[in-house]
């Protein structure tokens, strides 16, 4: 066999091999992700703390995804059931996913009307954030503490994103919890709309995440007057928690509360994302979170950063919405009369 055969026979065999391998879509042309765009809803308008989270991540994570392009889409309304509605109908090809408030696992719970998802069957990412739940209340306002709202006769309006929303289930459930008589919340107040009516008067007071209460009390604007925690943050020593002052009988809920707070900014995407395609989402979501310059960019803006990933996030979620029937007739009771 002479030299120009021996080299055609080469080439016909790599050809052959290369073929193969294509067919086999181990050498594919490129990864899936590569020229992709992917969706991120958020669900509720712009402003305020999950749409901040969601917009750090988006500007960060393409980094993570080389060729992927991630557009921010706000869908709000209804305390965030309209956004994690559609976000649970969209194609689980790895293309869509979102952040929502917490407090849909409470809604869940009850069967609130309108919920089309079911948080245990979803796509976890994790969250970015752990942080406990606070009663804040406007300087303006005739309050200062828990003691004066228990002994004064006059109604302290509080305001929410909606029903199911975390600030609502929350206020409704610590209205019950310390047995308050003088409490009405207001719902449909979307992003930072709830701190700017707590500054003009329209309501005393929102209950939030710490970054919210941080930035108030900054200004002079607000001041905290109980948190949703285990024990009492070093910034604020004198305000006690709801474990400290709650009946021992409502502990349950209590502990129903703070566990949520464990998943303050949760990201999630559709039932069923092929396995590969979640691995790559996964990395690139905990690579973005701990990148030194988001890390940076969320400090500025007063947003912590305390990550955790998307099993856990699973498991806290399955073992939220897994309580005795007792526990969820009492959810049920104190919320979904309220619709």
């Amino acid at each position: 066999m002479n030299r120009k055969t021996t080299i055609f026979c080469m080439i016909v065999i790599w050809a052959a091999i290369l073929e193969i391998l294509l067919a086999q879509g181990i050498c594919s042309a490129k990864p899936f992700y590569e020229g992709r765009t992917i969706k991120l809803i958020v669900a509720t308008r712009p402003g305020g703390g999950y749409d901040s989270y969601g917009r750090l991540l988006a500007s960060t994570m393409e980094r993570y995804m080389p060729g992927a392009t991630i557009v921010v889409k706000n869908i709000p309304g209804a305390g965030h059931i309209i956004g994690t509605n559609k976000l649970y109908v969209s194609k689980p090809d790895g293309l869509t996913f979102g952040i929502f408030n917490k407090g849909l696992i409470t809604a869940q719970l009850v069967e609130m009307k309108g919920i089309k998802f079911d948080l245990t069957q979803m796509s976890w990412l994790g969250t970015p954030a752990t942080e406990p739940r606070v009663w804040m209340i406007a300087t303006n306002s005739p309050f200062r503490s828990i003691k004066d709202i228990q002994s004064s006769s006059e109604t302290c309006i509080l305001s929410s994103a909606g029903i199911g929303s975390g600030a609502h289930t929350d206020a409704l459930l610590i209205t019950k919890i310390l047995g308050l008589k003088h409490i009405k919340v207001v719902p449909g107040f979307q992003g930072t709309e709830g701190e700017m009516a707590m500054m003009r008067g329209e309501v005393h007071g929102q209950i939030g995440s710490t970054d919210s209460i941080l930035r108030m009390t900054q200004t002079g604007d607000a001041v905290p007057i109980l948190m949703i925690a285990n024990k009492r943050l070093p910034e604020y020593p004198d305000v006690p928690t709801l474990y400290e002052i709650a009946p021992n009988s409502q502990k349950p809920l209590v502990d129903l509360m703070v566990t949520q707070a464990l998943i303050s900014r949760p990201f999630a995407g559709p039932p069923g994302i092929p396995a590969d395609r979640l691995k790559i989402l996964r990395a690139a979501f905990e690579k973005s979170w701990k990148d030194p310059k988001l890390v940076a960019d969320a400090k500025k803006m007063g947003r912590p950063i305390e990550f955790v990933g998307g099993e856990e996030v699973e498991a806290i979620i399955k073992s939220a919405l897994d309580q005795p029937k007792e526990v969820i007739d009492f959810l049920k009771e104190i919320i979904v009369l309220e619709e």
